[in-house]
């Protein structure tokens, strides 16, 4: 096994690994560094009413409270994209509206001096909230919701429809998959340090370091060469670090704000609410083929959930 780790050369990073020499994310070491800690919603739909957010202020360390009341705006964020009403197909753009859309939803962004004293005045931020019914039953909400428009939507079919019916040889079935939460060992972690206002450095849980420099340079509208991306150990993925969560450009907007750098790491809950999962899929399989075995015809449909604000398609039927 020791081999296997030190010696072969398709491991280069197995030594620095196993003798805690690689650095993550939430691992690299920065003069002045500042804690950032989000405070998360109390209902699952609805909207903020009231924020109050002195008492976190007040609180030692406490650099600033960010919330949608104060939010200093990202340049690459599109207004109204979350809004009720608005067309989904976009992240969740987090402080641009006071509308809540899930459980745990950040609500505001404290940054302090010291991580303990982040956390604790995260804690003391308080919200009151306009509180509206969620729909969380699938069999109810198949009933009452319409299939999502548009061309990537609509039902591919070659050949005769439902051929595998009059097949001398068939089978159906039903199969039902839970939500699968990716939730490494690595907690999602971002630790950023502006140079200016038009140069910065992340380090970054991410298996994809371009795309994140894509996604960073859009948000903020900077240039390729400005904007260098680290991540040289990735602590497990699951795909969950194939994209930009809205966390991450939230501290790169503190980081921004407070002229500080800003390591922000999630808990191990909000890894169950914040970086994604595989969702609650429905789906319904039929095969026809000849007596020899030749395959004549298959159906293949899926159900699955999406959110409110992003419309995510899994994709269950592309193989078949």
């Amino acid at each position: 096994m020791s081999r296997y780790f030190f010696d072969d050369d398709d491991r280069v990073t197995g030594k620095a690994i196993v003798t805690g020499k690689a650095k993550y994310a939430a691992e690299h070491e920065i003069d002045n560094i500042t804690y950032g800690v989000l405070a998360g919603s109390t209902i699952a739909k609805g909207s903020i009413t009231v924020m109050d957010i002195k008492a976190a202020e007040k609180a030692p360390g406490v650099l600033t409270v960010i919330t949608h009341l104060n939010f200093p705006g990202v340049p690459g964020y599109e207004p109204g994209v979350n809004a009720k009403g608005a067309a989904g197909g976009k992240p969740l753009q987090l402080f641009d509206s006071p509308a809540i859309y899930y459980d745990g939803q950040p609500i505001a962004l404290v940054i302090a001096d010291t991580f303990e004293r982040a956390v604790y005045a995260a804690s003391l931020v308080k919200a009151q909230y306009n509180k509206e019914q969620p729909q969380t039953d699938f069999a109810q909400a198949g009933k009452s919701v319409e299939p999502l428009e548009g061309a990537r939507y609509k039902d591919y079919i070659r050949g005769e429809a439902d051929a595998y019916k009059n097949a001398p040889v068939k089978i159906e079935a039903e199969y039902t998959l839970p939500i699968e939460v990716h939730n490494p060992m690595e907690l999602h972690a971002i630790t950023v340090k502006w140079d200016g206002d038009d140069k910065v450095t992340v380090y970054e849980k991410t298996q994809g370091v371009k795309s994140t420099q894509k996604n960073i340079m859009n948000a903020f509208k900077l240039k390729e060469e400005n904007v260098q991306v680290y991540a040289p150990f990735v602590g497990g993925g699951f795909g969950s670090a194939l994209r930009t969560w809205p966390h991450e450009i939230a501290a790169l907007m503190a980081a921004q704000k407070t002229g500080k750098a800003v390591k922000l790491v999630l808990t191990r809950n909000q890894m169950f609410t914040m970086v994604g999962y595989r969702p609650y899929t429905k789906q319904k399989i039929g095969i026809g083929a000849t007596t020899d075995g030749k395959i004549v015809g298959i159906h293949h449909e899926a159900d699955s959930i999406t959110s409110l604000y992003e419309n995510f398609t899994e994709g269950s039927v592309n193989v078949s």
